[in-house]
């Protein structure tokens, strides 16, 4: 076991001849350097490490708080934005539907009146011959008030293509208009051709009746 080295012996003397006060004060003195060496290497480093630590988690917290502050602002903002966006959008449909239902259908051949329109024309066509007839499925125009709807027939005829031209020449020039859709030309055997057309008129009613 080794042993524990000792002072000198004329430090020990020294020590010895020394007051009780004086070895007081030295002892005092010795234990305060090493209190000021102590807190000088490790206390007050800690000590500054921890408070800027703290300080540094405040402004973290500060900031998403103001974060979430900014985030709440903004949704409520686009909130009421998109609500007000769509109280206009309703009430420019609403226009719009009422202006299309007074002006728009004001020249288009009634529902009612869509399949006598096409008989008349098609009795001062001899040349042509009916394939098919069949309505179509009614729709419905946007949502304002009041509302739009469209109705349609899908007409089949056949007939030489100089006459399914003047038929279409009819159609056109016709004061009651109607809305033009798909139209498709198939040549069965020279000269006859089969047209396929789609036509349609807009209306506040939605009645239509069925072929």
């Amino acid at each position: 076991m080794k042993k524990l080295a000792l002072p000198p012996p004329e430090l020990s003397a020294r020590w010895t001849a020394l007051s009780r006060r004086e070895r007081l004060l030295i002892t005092v003195g010795c234990a305060a350097m090493s209190l000021l060496l102590i807190d000088h290497l490790w206390v007050t480093p800690s000590w500054r490490a921890w408070t800027q630590a703290r300080q540094t988690r405040q402004q973290s917290v500060l900031a998403v708080q103001t974060l979430d502050a900014d985030s709440r602002t903004l949704r409520e903002r686009k909130a009421l934005h998109t609500r007000q966006l769509r109280t206009e959008l309703a009430a420019l449909e609403a226009r719009v539907a009422e202006a299309e239902a007074r002006g728009l259908t004001r020249d288009l051949v009634t529902p009612a009146q869509m399949l006598p329109l096409l008989e008349h024309l098609l009795s001062r066509h001899h040349g042509l011959k009916v394939h098919s007839l069949q309505s179509l499925a009614q729709t419905a125009l946007g949502s304002g008030s009041p509302v739009i709807y469209r109705h349609g027939v899908e007409l089949t005829v056949e007939g030489s293509y100089a006459d399914l031209l003047d038929y279409l020449h009819a159609l056109e020039a016709s004061p009651q208009r109607l809305l033009w859709g798909s139209l498709q030309l198939k040549v069965l055997q020279h000269p006859q051709v089969r047209l396929t057309l789609r036509l349609h008129t807009l209306s506040t009613d939605a009645h239509w009746v069925e072929i």
